[in-house]
């Protein structure tokens, strides 16, 4: 999983053997892996929505409900998954997440648009009272959702798939 950036890694070599106990059976454990995953990110999801800033009326929340897990495609990789922390896209969410910039150029950015959550995670440009140009501090808001909720998505995610695999293994030896 990604989230900004920051990249979480979880270790799953015991998981492995019974992997290929499970392959023995011609049973895929991908269903299992599947929902482990799926129950991590929507672990991590939920820690980020927590510290997502909210702006005032009438876009007010416009940031926290964009947040949307998306599944990459592994092309047939057996036990493989990965999912992504990310913004929800299309033509609606764009409209709301990109801000006009009035002179782009003028503080350094050269396009006439600023995506709203990147501004928001990792800070930007602005021009200071009195003049000149200060920096406005990111909030890190998906960095640090994502470090607080590992340890929770993976035990979240462990736990799914020690269950799936469970179901799978009594199904077959059930036959």
């Amino acid at each position: 999983m990604s989230a900004s950036g920051a990249m979480l890694s979880f270790d799953t070599k015991g998981i492995e053997v019974m992997i290929k106990a499970l392959n023995k059976l011609d049973e895929s454990p991908q269903k299992a892996i599947n929902k482990g995953t799926s129950k991590a990110a929507q672990t991590i999801k939920r820690s980020i929505k927590g510290l997502v800033p909210v702006g005032p009326a009438p876009h007010g929340g416009t940031l926290k409900r964009s947040i949307a897990t998306k599944t990459e495609k592994t092309h047939g990789v057996k036990g493989k998954k990965v999912r992504e922390l990310t913004f929800k896209g299309g033509a609606e969410a764009n409209a709301l997440l990109q801000r006009p910039i009035k002179h782009p150029g003028e503080l350094g950015g050269k396009y006439p648009k600023a995506y709203y959550p990147a501004s928001q995670e990792y800070g930007f440009l602005a021009r200071a009272k009195g003049g000149g140009t200060q920096y406005i501090e990111g909030r890190y808001f998906m960095r640090e959702g994502a470090e607080a909720a590992a340890p929770q998505a993976m035990k979240a995610m462990t736990e799914e798939i020690e269950k799936q695999l469970e179901q799978i293994w009594q199904e077959a030896n059930h036959r």
